[in-house]
Formats: C-alpha cells, sequence, structure tokens
C-alpha cells in the first residue's frame, strides 16, 4: 500500500508515535527517512505525528501535528502504563483502537481524506529480530535505517546558558535504580565537574517522560533547567543537548540523543538489566561511524580507569595520523 500511496502523491500520515524518546530517535526517525527514500516520498507529504516536540528530530517538510494538542500529557502517560501493564510493553507492535481513532480524528481536522499510513509497528515487526532475539545481524538491520543529522535547534527565548557547558540528567530506570548512593554519587560528580566547567541538569516536566527524575544538587557553577514549556519538552533538551561542550548521565534515550546529535557522551549504568545490550551496540556503532566520543559503562568502572594514572598524570596527546 505504500507504493500505491505515493505513486497516488497522496499525503502520509506518520504515527502516532507515543512510546519511548530512544527508540524514536535512535530507529524510527532514520527507519522513516529509508523508507521514503526507498520509495521516493517526498517530506512534504509527511504528516508527523508525536509528542512533545519530538517532531524536529524528523526530516525537515511536511507538516508537524503535536498530539499534546489532541491528547493531554498525562492521559498519553496512563495508556504507556495500561499497554505495559497488559502486553507487557509500551512498544506499538499493532496499531490499537485509540490509534485509530486518534488517526482519524486528526485527518479530519486538517481536512486529508486519501492518505497512507506510517505507523510505527511497521518499523517494531521489521526489527524485531533484531532487539530480543537477536537474529538480525548489525549489518542487516541498518540496511533498513538511513541515518541523517538532526536539525539544529534553537534553545527557548530568555533561557540563560553558559558559553561553555556540560549537560547532565539523571533519572530512575531499571539499570539506574533510585538508590541513595546512587543520587549522592551523581551530585558528588555534578559539583566536582563544576569546579572546571558550568554543569546545567536537565529535569523533565511531569506526565512527560517515562522515568523519574534523581534529586538535583545544589552548588556553585550548577544550573538547573526545567525542559519548559513541557509541551515542548523533548525539543527544548535537544537544543541545549546540541549547545553543550558534553553530556552526562544516566544510560538510555537521552543518552542516545546526545549521540545522535553528535556530542560527546558519558551514560552509567549500574547493573544491566531490563534493557536490550542490541541498544548499546547500536549507540557506539553510530558514535564510531561519526567519530563521536562515547562512553557508557558503570560508576566502579570509572573508578578503576582513574586508579590506573597516578594523581596528576594525564594522557600524553594523540599520536599524530589519528583519527579525530
Amino acid at each position: 500500500m505504500i507504493g500505491w500511496h505515493a505513486r497516488a502523491h497522496h499525503p502520509f500520515l506518520v504515527g502516532p508515535w507515543t512510546s519511548e524518546m530512544g527508540f524514536e530517535v535512535l530507529y524510527w526517525v532514520p527507519y522513516l527517512t529509508h523508507l521514503i527514500h526507498h520509495h521516493r516520498i517526498e517530506p512534504e507529504r509527511l504528516i508527523i505525528l508525536t509528542r512533545g516536540g519530538a517532531a524536529a528530530w524528523y526530516p525537515p517538510g511536511g507538516q508537524r501535528i503535536e498530539l499534546y494538542d489532541y491528547v493531554p500529557a498525562q492521559d498519553l502517560r496512563l495508556l504507556a502504563l495500561d499497554a505495559q501493564q497488559t502486553r507487557l510493553s509500551v512498544k506499538q507492535f499493532t496499531m490499537t483502537p485509540f490509534e485509530r481513532r486518534l488517526v482519524a480524528l486528526v485527518a479530519a481536522r486538517i481536512g486529508v481524506r486519501h492518505y497512507g499510513l506510517l505507523h510505527p509497528s511497521r518499523m517494531y515487526r521489521q526489527l524485531d529480530p533484531w532487539w530480543p532475539t537477536q537474529k538480525m545481524g548489525l549489518a542487516t538491520m541498518m540496511k533498513q535505517l538511513r541515518i541523517a543529522p538532526l536539525p539544529p535547534l534553537t534553545p527557548p527565548l530568555g533561557l540563560a546558558l553558559p558559553e561553555r557547558f556540560v549537560v547532565m540528567r539523571w533519572y530512575q530506570r531499571a539499570t539506574w535504580p533510585l538508590r541513595p548512593e546512587l543520587v549522592d554519587w551523581t551530585h558528588a560528580l555534578a559539583r566536582t565537574l563544576a569546579t572546571t566547567i558550568p554543569v546545567v541538569i536537565l529535569v523533565a516536566p511531569p506526565y512527560a517522560d517515562d522515568h523519574i527524575d534523581f534529586p538535583v544538587p545544589e552548588g556553585a557553577g550548577i544550573t538547573v533547567v526545567p525542559a519548559e514549556p513541557w509541551r515542548d519538552n523533548f525539543a527544548v533538551q535537544t537544543a541545549i543537548v546540541q549547545r553543550a561542550a558534553g553530556f552526562v548521565g544516566t544510560w538510555g534515550g537521552l543518552a542516545q540523543l546526545a549521540v545522535r546529535c553528535q556530542i560527546p557522551t558519558l551514560a552509567l549504568f549500574d547493573k544491566w538489566h531490563g534493557c536490550s545490550y542490541q541498544h548499546r551496540i547500536m549507540t557506539e556503532w553510530l558514535a564510531l561511524q561519526q567519530g563521536t566520543p562515547c562512553v557508557i559503562g558503570r560508576p566502579m568502572d570509572l573508578e578503576q580507569i582513574r586508579t590506573m594514572l597516578p594523581a596528576g598524570v594525564l594522557p600524553p596527546d594523540p599520536p599524530k595520523g589519528s583519527s579525530s
């Protein structure tokens, strides 16, 4: 049906995307980019349905539909929780009755009668062998993606950012539980970094994320920035990450976004649990292809590397001719 709609020059409704941001920025957007290139669909014919300003990650052109204008953020969050409990996953392997009604409502509102539909279930079914079963290799999976640089975004007017800074985001997930000792460690790391470079800590608004933020530290050189306005929270976070000298934080979707933005990234986990190792392979492969520094590890790994060098000793400059 994609080919038929493409030849008929119909517009395409893309989405609605309602699940994890990591999957959206790392897989869905590159998958869609490959799909429209393969079928020669002009980006101007795309009508993107996503939330929180994430439409800024998609190929330029076409129309953007902000789902929060149709469904309150807390309601989308409740739908995700219901999917987690009933289907044991928030991944959109099938199109739900709610999504069908939502697509029909959007089409009626914008006056589109004939259109093709590019739903995330297409990607999930096609790439499913890559994630849980690992029956699909990286080379095969990458043939179905087309990774293009994300468009540069501008932070909101009035948001004062340091000229040069490191951005942090710490939140609870299976690999990084909300434990007092991890909270203390993130605070100590932020304060230590802030003695040499300003630190900007991102805080997500309620209902707009799948995770709970860690408490944020106070101290000289530390600025806490809520991702506001909440309606555009993903776009705001992206704009700030793109301005940063580096990203440090929880391993997960925002770390993957930082790599997609070609920002040096340090992503931390405590124990590898409840997360597909394939995401790490994909992220590290992408960082290598881009020449983006990326370290994914545990706090103890950093400590062991630090103790290998005596205090005050720094590694020499890279040898001449090394890749930048």
